[in-house]
């Protein structure tokens, strides 16, 4: 027994002054066991915080040159305080460390990009980049003579991709107060630390309505939402704008509500959803890898949900239909894909792959989220949510 505990301990001493073969065995643990770990000694504290081995673990656990969400976070635009959300698991349970640690009172997410969150503070002309995981954050003013000069328009996104650099941009676009219509294009770098302005000027056709909050990276490009013919992407490792098409080639007969504009893994989704008393449906269109075209995939009806799941009371409220908040996932092992979405309180998918609905989370008998915020005439079903995807790496700031 002696000889065995012996051999045990001398293994350990062999591997903690060892730091090479020590680095080796903590680069393979999850996140959540790293961030615990930093207080076993002064050595694996070094070790974790050091941002080479923070890079170096977020592209270990790449599945297939892309990361996965470990949650949703779900939050609303009318009845919820900006620093309150809802989380979604997608793995297993995730407690997100919110935003406690920033002396901000409230903090609004603007977009979600592989571990990073980009966040606007209410005080207004300032932004936050955040790595929940770590806790860590870093403020951000946007360049005055844009904020101070814009006339309608100031929208700011964020561009970041560990496995190709761990350095994020933020692309910041502004309408001139001089020349209405006409577009800046401001970009700064984590790298230089430094603003570069006005490094594209650009005109947008009042008829394209293109919404250039919110932008959705992917390959390396954010791209923006358009309502009309065509909208636009900005190639991160370029500095070029360029156009893609917004031409659905099919739609119901009616005005559209709203389009979700989302990706999973290198792929461009787009969800409509259409205005009328009551309706369920909406389109999914998947976007081609050359960037020629929309293609449909399925038009889903909340109605088959209503018949697995009973218990969703879906457009009781005329033009409300009770589901917001689309987006789109794909796990490692997955090729199909889920349309996830808040429906009447609760998160449900469709997935692809089965051509089924589910249901994803619920957070219990008589509790659905955004509830414990409505006023006394408010209706659940007038709250329209979004959904950040979270991702749980060491990413640095």
């Amino acid at each position: 027994m002696k000889k065995k505990t012996s051999i045990i301990l001398n293994s350990a001493e062999m591997i903690a002054y060892n730091q090479d073969l020590l680095t080796e065995i903590l680069l393979r643990l999850p996140t959540k066991s790293l961030i615990k770990f930093k207080c076993v000694s002064r050595q694996w504290l070094s070790i974790v915080s050091d941002p080479d081995f923070c890079l170096s673990h977020t592209r270990h656990h790449h599945s297939n040159g892309f990361l996965s969400p470990t949650a949703l976070l779900l939050k609303g635009d009318c009845f919820t305080p900006p620093s309150e959300f809802s989380i979604v698991p997608l793995k297993h349970y995730s407690k997100v460390p919110f935003f406690h640690y920033i002396l901000d009172s409230d903090i609004k997410i603007l977009q979600s990009c592989n571990g990073l969150l980009l966040c606007e503070s209410s005080r207004r002309s300032l932004y936050l980049i955040c790595n929940p995981t770590t806790k860590s954050f870093r403020r951000l003013n946007p360049p005055s003579d844009s904020y101070y000069n814009f006339l309608s328009k100031f929208c700011v996104n964020l561009a970041f991709d560990p496995l190709r650099s761990p350095d994020y941009k933020i692309i910041c676009i502004w309408e001139s107060s001089r020349e209405p219509s006409k577009f800046n294009l401001d970009l700064y770098s984590s790298k230089t630390g430094c603003w570069d302005l006005s490094i594209i000027t650009f005109e947008v056709d009042e008829d394209e309505s293109i919404e250039l909050q919110g932008g959705v990276f992917c390959n390396g490009r954010i791209h923006w939402c358009g309502y009309g013919n065509q909208s636009l992407y900005f190639d991160v490792e370029n500095e070029c704008l360029e156009t893609m098409p917004m031409t659905l080639p099919t739609r119901m007969d009616a005005p559209e509500e709203c389009r979700y504009l989302g990706e999973s893994r290198g792929v461009l989704y787009l969800a409509v959803t259409y205005c009328m008393a009551v309706c369920l449906e909406f389109d999914v269109f998947e976007m081609a890898r050359d960037y020629s075209q929309w293609n449909w995939k399925k038009r889903l009806n909340l109605g088959d949900a209503v018949k697995v799941f009973p218990e969703l009371e879906l457009g009781c409220v005329e033009y409300c239909p009770g589901f917001s908040g689309v987006c789109f996932i794909r796990s490692e092992r997955e090729e199909e894909l889920k349309v996830v979405l808040w429906a009447d309180g609760k998160i449900i998918c469709f997935d692809f792959k089965e051509g089924s609905w589910k249901k994803l989370y619920d957070l219990g008998p008589g509790i659905k989220i955004g509830s414990l915020y409505l006023g006394e005439y408010d209706h659940l079903h007038n709250e329209r949510f979004h959904a950040y995807q979270y991702f749980e790496n060491l990413s640095c700031l």
